[in-house]
């Protein structure tokens, strides 16, 4: 099978399209013919090698931790899907990705595909999908709450707002002032999270944007709570004012099955900013450093 490969850490110009042979499934496990993949800032971090200490990989590697496609064989002990059924995937960050023809993932990480999505927009819902609504379980969100959510336009934060709403909360975007208009078209309410507030009005806050964690945290009262998916760094919150998570996201199909039905029916929406051939992953990745507006995703 074609796979792009990663041949060492380092930059774009380390991928190279190869052949690799088709894997089998274990028990428990699915081999999926993959059609489309999408590209994480996380992907950027372990081509790079900055994680190489704690996920070593190995070399020649597949990146890609979240695909869809088309079930073509069934490992031993798989119950509840069937060769031909449309399912997304996501992908361990092992070096066995899914930038690539083929791919096997356990059972446990896959999701039926509903009719109304894409190969293309279901690739896009995977860890984004997931991970906001991984940030507000971790909250403790009820009915009413009203939370502020930094990186409200990223994958992750439309997530996070739109299940907010999906819950009756009431989401607050915090993104640069140049988007407070399109932010204000998906959340309740939007703010400038660039400028520091005068004064904490949140008791709970998503933080998914690094370099304005100082000010997210400048929002949230004392004793409040934030989940963050990035690392916050200790001296914006002296005293530990206030409690922060730092999430990791976790596979979790049952969960996946949600937020794929939840973009079935139009509540949950990334937008897809590109979409590039597989054989064009660096140009890929070089989109997503740049800060492309949505979701960038390979088409197999």
């Amino acid at each position: 099978m074609k796979a792009a490969l990663l041949k060492a850490y380092g930059g774009v110009d380390q991928f190279e399209i190869g052949d690799l042979p088709i894997p089998q499934p274990a028990a428990g496990e699915v081999l999926i013919k993959i059609a489309a993949s999408a590209v994480n800032p996380f992907d950027l971090i372990l081509r790079q090698g900055f994680m190489a200490q704690y996920i070593p990989l190995p070399l020649p590697a597949v990146l890609g931790g979240d695909a869809a496609g088309t079930v073509v064989e069934l490992g031993q002990g798989v119950t509840g899907l069937a060769v031909g059924d449309r399912v997304v995937a996501d992908f361990a960050a092992n070096g066995k990705g899914a930038h690539a023809e083929y791919g096997v993932v356990p059972a446990t990480s896959i999701a039926k595909l509903p009719a109304e999505l894409s190969f293309e927009e279901g690739a896009s819902l995977v860890k984004a999908g997931l991970t906001g609504r991984q940030t507000v379980e971790a909250l403790g969100v009820k009915p009413g709450d009203r939370v502020l959510v930094s990186g409200g336009l990223g994958a992750v934060g439309r997530a996070a707002l739109q299940y907010l709403k999906q819950i009756g909360a009431t989401p607050v975007a915090g993104v640069r002032p140049e988007r407070l208009g399109e932010a204000r078209e998906l959340a309740d309410e939007a703010l400038d999270i660039t400028v520091p507030p005068t004064s904490a009005t949140f008791d709970r806050a998503i933080s998914a944007a690094g370099p304005v964690a100082g000010n997210l945290i400048r929002h949230v009262r004392d004793g409040g709570k934030v989940v963050s998916i990035v690392p916050v760094p200790k001296d914006v919150n002296p005293g530990n004012r206030v409690s922060i998570h730092e999430l990791y996201h976790r596979t979790n199909a049952a969960m996946l099955g949600d937020v794929l039905d939840a973009g079935a029916r139009g509540v949950l929406v990334v937008p897809i900013a590109q979409t590039l051939p597989l054989n064009q992953l660096g140009a890929a990745h070089e989109a997503v450093a740049s800060g492309a507006q949505g979701k960038v995703v390979l088409r197999h």
